[in-house]
């Protein structure tokens, strides 16, 4: 018999004991286009990769995996000068739940909020570029904590 420990992120059953998931893109209530694919194709990417929950369509899967980005705040961290920004925080924010397809009973739900820091360039097409790579590290970073907080129940 094993001690019961385990690699975070490695133990542990899905929510409901479901063995396959679908991705719902998420909803996007933020002014920011395009998020809803970035966020979910993030999501999407960890589970494939960790072959732990199989991905399905709808029709086939147990569970579904759904949501929100519900909000997206940039402020100014620091500044040169009274006029000029050095660096932006981007912070987004996910309401995710997981669903049993059959009965659309709630298995799962939680909040998440994660920021990225970025420096600006005062041009207004790389302040755009780097606000993007923002957004596209914060996703990664919440994909891996959402499939690891699935499997993890403590």
């Amino acid at each position: 018999m094993g001690c019961g420990y385990h690699f975070a992120g490695t133990g542990g059953q899905a929510p409901g004991d479901i063995k396959s998931i679908a991705v719902d893109v998420l909803q996007n209530n933020t002014a920011e286009i395009g998020l809803e694919n970035v966020f979910t194709n993030a999501i999407i990417n960890e589970f494939v990769r960790w072959k732990k929950l199989p991905i399905k369509p709808l029709k086939e899967a147990e569970g579904v995996l759904g949501g929100r980005i519900a909000g997206i705040k940039i402020q100014e961290v620091s500044h040169v000068d009274s006029d000029k920004t050095l660096t932006t925080r981007l912070t987004i924010t996910l309401e995710l739940t997981l669903k049993r397809v059959e009965t659309d009973e709630l298995l799962w739900k939680k909040n998440y909020s994660y920021y990225e820091d970025y420096v600006e360039t005062g041009d207004a097409l790389d302040t755009d570029l780097l606000r993007r790579r923002a957004a596209d590290q914060i996703a990664e970073y919440l994909a891996e904590k959402i499939h690891m907080d699935m499997f993890e129940r403590f």
